[in-house]
C-alpha cells in the first residue's frame, strides 16, 4: 500500500507538467489494459484484507482485555497521537477513496478550461480548484499521512524488526514518510488554487 501511494503520487506530480504530460500517463495507464485490471484488483484485495485483519485485531484485542484501560497511559509518546487516530484517519481514508474514484475514474474525462477539453488534466483542475473540494482533498492527505506513519513503523513492530538500537531511526523515517506524503500530495491542490 506504501508503495501504492509513492506510485500514485509519482504520476500525480505529472500535473505540474502540464496537461499533454498528464494525459498522456494516464493514457498509459488505461492502454495497459488486462495488466490494470489485475493491479486494479490485487490492490482492491490488499485493502481489503487491510480492512479485515485491522477489524480482527481490534476484536482480539477486545476480547483478550476485558476492562477498559483506566487511563490512557502513553501520553508522551509521539507515535501516540497517530495510533489514536487510526480508525478516523482510515474511516476518512475509505471515504476519500469511493469520492475520489467518483470524481476521476469513473467520470468522463472531460475538462473544459477556458472553453477548452483538456481531458483528465481539465477535470483534475476543475475539481481541485475548488476550494471545498481542495480542503476535504489536503484533510484526506492529512489522515494519508498519518496513516503512513503510524503503519510504516508498525510495520517493523509486528515482524519483530524493531529494536532498541533502530527504533528511533524507524520512528523518524516513518515520520519523514506522513510528512512527505502530506506534504506532496496536498501540494497539488494548493498548486491548482494559486495557478488556475
Amino acid at each position: 500500500m506504501v508503495g501504492f501511494v509513492l506510485a500514485h503520487l509519482s504520476g500525480n506530480f505529472l500535473i505540474y507538467k502540464g496537461a499533454e504530460a498528464y494525459n498522456a500517463y494516464a493514457q498509459f495507464l488505461h492502454d495497459l489494459g488486462p495488466i490494470l485490471w489485475v493491479a486494479r484488483i490485487g490492490l482492491l484485495a490488499a485493502f481489503v484484507l487491510h480492512i479485515g485483519f485491522t477489524m480482527n485485531l481490534v476484536i482480539t484485542n477486545k476480547r483478550a482485555r476485558k476492562d477498559r484501560y483506566y487511563k490512557y497511559q502513553n501520553h508522551t509518546n509521539e507515535s501516540s497521537l497517530a495510533t489514536r487516530l487510526m480508525p478516523l484517519t482510515g474511516t476518512i481514508i475509505l471515504l476519500y477513496i469511493i469520492f475520489h474514484l467518483l470524481d476521476f475514474s469513473l467520470a468522463d474525462k472531460i475538462g473544459l478550461i477556458d472553453g477548452v477539453d483538456y481531458g483528465l488534466f481539465g477535470l483534475v483542475v476543475n475539481t481541485l480548484g475548488d476550494p471545498i473540494h481542495a480542503t476535504l482533498y489536503i484533510v484526506a492527505m492529512i489522515s494519508v499521512g498519518l496513516h503512513m506513519y503510524h503503519a510504516f513503523q508498525s510495520v517493523f513492530q509486528t515482524f519483530g524488526v524493531m529494536s532498541d538500537t533502530n527504533k528511533q531511526k524507524i520512528t523518524a523515517a516513518s515520520k519523514i514518510l506522513g510528512v512527505l506524503i502530506t506534504v506532496a500530495y496536498s501540494s497539488i491542490p494548493i498548486y491548482i488554487l494559486l495557478s488556475f
